[in-house]
Order: C-alpha cells, then sequence, then structure tokens
C-alpha cells in the first residue's frame, strides 16, 4: 500500500526497491488477488443464500413441526396453523439476527464460505 497515486505510480516504474514486487508482478499479483476475491465473494453470497433457502424449506419446518407435541399441534389450531407459525418465528429470527449484527447469519455464513479455501 503506499499513499499517494503518485507513490505507486514512481514505484511501478522506477527500479525494484526492497520490499516491493516489479511493475509487472505487482500487477499480475493485484489482478490476481481481485480474482480471487471475485470467486471467493461469489462462493459466499451462494452459500448464504443456500443456508437462507434450507432454513425456509418446507420439509425442514414439517420436521420441526414433527418434533413438537402432536397435542399442541391440535391446540393451536392444526398443522396448517403450526406450520405457518413455524415460519414466521423463523422468519423473525433471521430478521432479528440480521439487525443485531451485520447481515446477522447470512454474514457469518458469507464469511465462511469466503473464507474457505
Amino acid at each position: 500500500f503506499l499513499p499517494t497515486v503518485d507513490d505507486a505510480i514512481v514505484t511501478l516504474i522506477a527500479e525494484r526497491s526492497p520490499g516491493f514486487l516489479a511493475g509487472e508482478a505487482a500487477i499480475a499479483d493485484a489482478v490476481r488477488d481481485l480474482a480471487q476475491h471475485h470467486v471467493r465473494a461469489w462462493r459466499g453470497v451462494q452459500s448464504a443464500l443456500r443456508r437462507m433457502i434450507d432454513r425456509f424449506d418446507p420439509a425442514a419446518i414439517e420436521e420441526e413441526l414433527k418434533s413438537s407435541s402432536a397435542i399442541g399441534t391440535v391446540l393451536s389450531g392444526g398443522r396448517r396453523a403450526r406450520l405457518w407459525e413455524l415460519y414466521q418465528k423463523r422468519h423473525r429470527e433471521i430478521a432479528q439476527s440480521a439487525e443485531s449484527s451485520f447481515l446477522g447469519e447470512i454474514g457469518a455464513d458469507f464469511r465462511d464460505a469466503y473464507e474457505e479455501e
């Protein structure tokens, strides 16, 4: 990192100094870093979106319903009503998580996928 554009240009065209790559090598290194960042960012977005979609998977919500008591399902208005309540609860949890920290669980999923080699 150099503080000014002028410093960066001088470093690129000047003879190699200790601690800096030669101009062409520095540019190639920067392009490679940007390409890796692009791939990692895309992978992070895909992973975060996949996890979000999975959390709203009807089969997952039905599985959660199966683990709750049968009497609770009957008393709360039936199976469809209980599924809707579980969906609302899941949405509320994700929304609250996003408000309490930067992008909540989605941000953590993005970070984990981005840092994955």
